[in-house]
């Protein structure tokens, strides 16, 4: 062991050995077919990372499920629900063609439900077996390809290709860092993703595979109403004091966007990561806020009460994804899925 670690680095060291052991062992079995991967019926891309906590999948998923609709497939996106209430093999929180979600966020999750609000012409379904939704899409909508939302380490499933976003801060196995699979899991990956500027950590520079692109979140818009059914430029704000209220992995990303876009954050009220905001904490904001505006996540958005939404202050940044060569990202996911030309 390192004489350079801390006392508490040093303690964490032993579980996220021991956590790492767990995890390679797990990936071998599936590698070697001692526990068997189900094909599904029509393709499938997943979309994960590495890392405990938010690389912008939602943002991903959405960009991606688009791509595909714009080039005339017929896709559908599945996502295990996570938090959400639902026990069914599957639920079909949109179904491609009604304007609003058919269950709430308690029921299917908070990125599946923002998922389908934000893709109203793409179904979206859940479940905690991935290949169930999978089968539904294809059975229920006549789905030709899905995307697999937080698929990578799902190893159940047979996918056709995976995609991992990197943020370029991955660093030790959980507990010790905020890692859920050791770098060497980048051998998987068909296509590596890096985010906002990212690089890829040196130490798993010889376990990457395959191409490499880069692709940033740009704030689009201040979205308000209760449907989110107003816009208004993200420099609306700008030069101007706002507060900011957010349940997400990474809230200093939040503040940090917002800053960056000029606007002067007096205050930023942070709580964990899918958190169910109460009447009385958003009360509480809004009182401290004093009159000035205040602005959440488009995620922590699909959670809120009417009431606070209906609010001329309050918004949610809308998060869009913008690649570095869409074209080429293309070629390279078409290259392992020749059927998405077909």
């Amino acid at each position: 062991m390192s004489s350079g670690l801390s006392p508490v680095n040093a303690l964490l060291s032993f579980p996220a050995a021991g956590y790492y052991a767990v995890q390679k062992v797990r990936e071998m079995a599936y590698g070697w077919g001692v526990l068997s991967q189900r094909k599904a019926p029509v393709p499938v891309i997943s979309v994960g990372n590495l890392l405990l906590g938010g690389t912008g999948k939602t943002p991903f998923v959405i960009f991606l499920a688009g791509m595909l609709k714009n080039r005339r497939l017929k896709p559908a996106v599945v996502s295990r629900g996570y938090r959400g209430t639902n026990l069914a093999p599957y639920q079909v929180v949109g179904d491609g063609s009604s304007s609003e979600p058919l269950v709430g966020p308690d029921v299917c999750g908070d990125e599946p439900y923002l998922i389908a609000k934000r893709l109203p012409d793409v179904p979206v379904i859940v479940g905690r077996k991935r290949i169930d939704p999978v089968i539904a899409a294809h059975e229920l909508f006549g789905c030709n390809v899905v995307v697999l939302d937080d698929g990578f380490q799902h190893l159940p499933l047979k996918r056709d290709a995976d995609i991992v976003l990197l943020k370029g801060s991955e660093d030790h196995m959980f507990p010790w860092g905020r890692l859920r699979e050791p770098l060497s899991a980048l051998r998987r990956a068909d296509i590596v993703v890096l985010m906002a500027g990212g690089t890829i950590p040196a130490s798993a520079v010889d376990c990457v595979r395959g191409p490499v692109f880069t692709c940033n979140p740009l704030p689009a818009s201040l979205a308000s109403g209760a449907n989110l059914q107003s816009y208004a430029p993200a420099d609306t704000l700008l030069e101007r004091e706002v507060i900011l209220a957010s349940g997400i992995a990474i809230p200093e990303r939040f503040r940090g966007t917002a800053e960056k876009l000029g606007w002067i954050v007096v205050d930023h009220y942070s709580f964990p990561d899918h958190h169910r905001f109460t009447d009385k904490e958003l009360r509480s904001i809004l009182d401290r806020a004093a009159g000035l505006p205040v602005v959440v996540t488009e995620k922590d958005w699909v959670k809120l009460p009417a009431w606070f939404k209906e609010l001329d202050r309050v918004a949610a940044l809308r998060i869009e994804m913008v690649l570095d060569d869409e074209e080429a990202f293309w070629t390279a996911l078409a290259s392992l899925i020749p059927a998405l030309c077909a």
